[in-house]
């Protein structure tokens, strides 16, 4: 549907990426991974037209429309919810306000409401506010607060409904930007199912694998100074990264003996007279292999895992914090209702649930930064918490340097320890003197992440920790709580990050605590489906039936495999099939009956291609709801 050729981008001396020339289908997922910095956003913002490349172009066709999700709310903080939705398509809008304006004069127009009329038919006015309300539905933003204005919903909501905005023109070319920071578990599986079945082409970064996983059918990943395509979810492609990293890495270390060798032969004999002309051959040999050398010379990665350590001191008693008929509410409206449970010492527990029903609040709450209108909270004796707030960047001070405030913060450390730390967190001797004001999302929370590191604790309370971090960063902190021998408890929209991890569940519904004793995925398979539904199971599968599902499950796994290979397989001889027709000279000297041959046998395998692609978005569809 649409190109880059050579596309480049390069900052000072930093290398974005380079010669970029990829293809880009309609009705197809593309997801774009890499490390925090590595120019993600860059690339969506070339592709939309908001930024300039260093270099190449992007060919999109004139009539083709492309949205981009629009993470600056602050403008449209007096529309109301609904209307800011509409907004989205200008035209579609414009002509609304016109009809509007038309039947609120005394005298209508025949002939002008007609046209309006008209237009709007064909647009689909008519279905606007139905649309509209279903996608801020679907999103977690019930009908009641639609007609609110922007202002009063809150910073995760409001970007819930510019994800709406865009989603409701339907562009050609979709792009979203970490698109699901701010949904709570189901509003992303709704988001999910929306993107499996959209039109048109997708492109998104995201640094939720899971998400990846079921939504993108290609990777596109940034790292190495290059960005390259690979057909399949994001399992596949770490597994075909590594194969490709290998491969450049024996390849280099061929090349490398062979020069040891030849760099041998030339010093043991250039200084012999019989020998000197075989020596000065092999010199230039030594010189063609060192410009193959550069054709698979590596450039350093943009992938950094930092090293999170999280000790512990003397643990709790048996029962580290008791939560008791916990009741909140902010003006009329009331958040947490009688919230009760206890945690274990050693326990690590999830606490989930849909946005806006007070998660946050308690973990404000049971760490004494808000007070509760009823019940109370204890921590156990010997208790002490070490807490990572959503919004941590309030705890920073902007005008200190990154070594000042952590020697602020963490009194007595001394001076190699905290250097050490920052360190570890990948802040090195330069780093280290920035102000703190300068750094992104993801080194601010790796910031206060090194003081969680340095403080004493034997509990960890942590709110929507993987936010800003990159997944490396989230990789690097699963091993490090997998291994940390204190209480944990966490809130998080990230499945992966809390399946990983926790192993237990409380999830908080308008009808009280759900408190299930085992992993997330179980919980998923126990709960979900009443969630977003609100039936009831009457019984649950017995082991034949599981037994059969999992058979099922795999079949399909294998199907979907299979599927995909055979899509890689065939898009490689269409390739190869457009390079041959686009060699010079290439239809001024083939037979007219061969170049009917081969554009004959690339439609053949486009519609093969086709064919396999929807029977994979099938299997997709069962694996989904089997």
């Amino acid at each position: 549907m649409f190109s880059t050729d050579e596309l480049t981008m390069i900052y000072g001396e930093r290398i974005l990426f380079r010669g970029v020339t990829l293809h880009f289908s309609g009705r197809r997922r593309y997801g774009l991974v890499g490390a925090n910095g590595a120019g993600k956003t860059t690339f969506l913002k070339v592709l939309k037209g908001t930024v300039e490349p260093s270099g190449g172009t992007v060919n999109i066709p004139k009539d083709a429309q492309v949205g981009m999700l629009d993470q600056d709310y602050s403008p449209f903080e007096k529309v109301p919810v609904l209307d800011l939705v509409m907004m989205g398509d200008q035209r579609l809008w414009t002509l609304l306000k016109k009809k509007e304006e038309l039947l609120a004069q005394e005298k209508v127009e025949p002939e002008m409401l007609g046209e309006i009329e008209e237009e709007l038919n064909l647009k689909g006015g008519y279905r606007a506010h139905a649309k509209g309300a279903q996608l801020l539905s679907g999103l977690g933003i019930l009908p009641e607060k639609q007609k609110f204005p922007l202002s009063a919903l809150s910073g995760g909501y409001k970007l819930r409904v510019l994800l709406a905005q865009v989603l409701f023109t339907q562009p050609e070319i979709l792009l979203l930007d970490e698109p699901t920071n701010y949904l709570d578990l189901f509003s992303i599986r709704w988001l999910e199912r929306y993107l499996i079945d959209y039109p048109g082409t997708v492109i998104l970064s995201s640094h939720d694998r899971l998400f990846l996983n079921q939504v993108c059918q290609e990777i596109i990943d940034i790292d190495y100074g290059e960005m390259r395509r690979y057909v399949g979810n994001f399992d596949h492609f770490i597994q075909e990264k590594e194969k490709n990293v290998l491969v450049k890495e024996a390849e280099l270390k061929s090349l490398s003996k062979r020069k040891k060798e030849i760099q041998r032969f030339i010093d043991r004999f250039k200084a012999k007279a019989s020998k000197a002309r075989q020596a000065s051959s092999r010199e230039r040999m030594i010189e063609k292999l060192e410009e193959e050398e550069k054709g698979h010379l590596l450039l350093p990665s943009s992938r950094q895992y930092p090293h999170f350590h999280f000790s512990s001191i003397r643990p709790p008693a048996q029962r580290a914090l008791r939560v008791k008929e916990i009741s909140k509410s902010f003006g009329k409206h009331a958040v947490l209702n009688k919230i009760s449970f206890e945690v274990g010492r050693f326990e690590k527990v999830a606490l989930v649930g849909p946005n806006g029903i007070g998660k946050s609040t308690l973990l404000e709450i049971i760490t004494d930064h808000v007070k509760e209108d009823e019940g109370n909270c204890l921590w156990g004796s010997h208790a002490r918490y070490g807490y990572f707030p959503q919004n941590f960047r309030h705890l920073l001070q902007m005008e200190e340097t990154l070594y000042n405030w952590l020697s602020r913060v963490s009194k007595e450390i001394p001076e190699q320890k905290l250097r050490q730390t920052l360190g570890k967190m990948l802040f090195d001797e330069q780093a280290i003197r920035k102000k703190v004001g300068a750094l992104s999302g993801g080194e601010g929370a790796r910031l206060v992440f090194a003081h969680l590191m340095l403080a004493e604790h034997n509990c960890l309370v942590l709110d929507e920790p993987t936010n800003h971090l990159d997944m490396e960063s989230v990789e690097a902190l699963i091993a490090a709580l997998k291994e940390y021998p204190g209480t944990l408890i966490v809130v998080s929209h990230n499945r992966y990050f809390i399946s990983k991890i926790a192993e237990r569940i409380i999830e908080l519904t308008p009808h009280g605590v759900t408190d299930f004793q085992g992993g997330y995925e179980e919980f998923v398979r126990e709960h979900e489906r009443d969630y977003l539904k609100e039936e009831v199971k009457e019984k649950k599968q017995n082991y034949h039936e599981k037994k059969a599902d999992r058979k099922e499950r795999n079949r399909l796994k294998r199907e979907i495999e299979r599927l995909e290979k055979e899509t890689a397989k065939t898009e490689s001889e269409i390739e190869t099939i457009n390079k041959v027709l686009a060699t010079p000279g290439f239809y001024e000297n083939t037979p007219p009956i061969k170049q009917q041959e081969l554009i004959n046998q690339r439609d053949r395998l486009e519609k093969k291609r086709e064919k396999d692609l929807n029977q994979w978005e099938i299997k997709i569809e069962e694996l989904d709801s089997n």
